[in-house]
């Protein structure tokens, strides 16, 4: 028999986990007789899983050890003389003053005492797989959000994309570009003239969202005088195209920015900007 590829094959940990079956528990209770390389394995085993289960269950809630011992206790797993190590010790030390017994004797069962083992370390896999997957999920979680959200961010500029798109490509609607003033000159927007219903239509191009308290209002200009064309709706979005109200003629038209609700006549001081047709 090949001894190292047979103390590789996992029947070492299995013994000591108090998962191998009763034939191979057999089988290896006589190679170990015989073969100091297999007893020195056994022993590095259960060394190795002791300090294991000892360091993990420093850091182990009581209640969830509590919970683990009780189900094991109820599956007949362990004695019950394991749930408590203040009773286990008790117990052990009461053998000891009333019984003229060789404590070396007395024997603790090895399944109970290697299932002990096997539920500490399963129990810290557990914990750290569930770990590791809430976090995972937690990252997922935001990536989804963060996906949608650019998505939604997406859509709605290519549905402004498509209704100024629309209207431009309409042979009975005139765009007139609305060039910032003087003292705001990078300001632009856009007016779209229906010439047969006389519908019209302003899109803010590059304008900054209105103050707290304002509104964006346009006007015709009707023979050298404003006329009132509406005010640009608060919920609108600051590049969306809004219906305003229909105007017969006019020589150009304007914005300014106004008190929310608008005005009848308007502020000069506050005009953003303004083109001819």
């Amino acid at each position: 028999m090949d001894i190292k590829a047979y103390i590789s094959s996992g029947i070492i940990e299995s013994y000591v986990l108090g998962l191998a079956s009763e034939e191979e528990v057999s089988i290896l209770n006589c190679i170990r007789k015989n073969n100091v390389e297999v007893e020195q394995a056994i022993a590095e085993a259960e060394k190795t899983l002791e300090e294991l289960a000892d360091i993990q269950a420093m850091a182990m809630p009581v209640s969830l050890k509590e919970d683990i011992w009780n189900k094991l206790n109820t599956e007949n797993l362990v004695a019950a003389n394991d749930l408590s190590k203040g009773k286990e010790t008790e117990i052990d030390n009461s053998r000891k003053l009333n019984t003229k017994e060789d404590p070396s004797n007395i024997i603790v069962p090895r399944k109970s005492y290697n299932w002990a083992i096997a539920a500490s370390v399963l129990l810290v896999l557990s914990v750290g797989a569930n770990v590791l997957l809430y976090q995972q999920n937690n990252e997922t979680k935001d990536k989804l959000t963060k996906t949608s959200a650019s998505f939604d961010q997406q859509q709605a500029s290519l549905a402004t994309l498509q209704d100024k798109w629309r209207l431009v490509q309409n042979p009975a609607i005139k765009t007139i570009p609305l060039k910032g003033v003087e003292n705001k000159p990078d300001l632009h927007a856009l007016v779209f003239w229906d010439q047969l219903s006389k519908a019209v239509y302003l899109n803010l191009e590059q304008m900054p969202v209105a103050p707290k308290g304002k509104q964006y209002q346009l006007w015709a200009m009707v023979d050298g005088k404003p006329v009132n064309a509406g005010v640009f709706p608060l919920d609108a979005k600051v590049d969306g195209t809004s219906k305003m109200l229909d105007i017969p003629k006019a020589q150009a038209f304007a914005v300014t920015l106004e008190d929310e609700g608008g005005k009848d006549v308007p502020t000069l001081s506050e005009l953003y900007v303004m083109g001819g047709i």
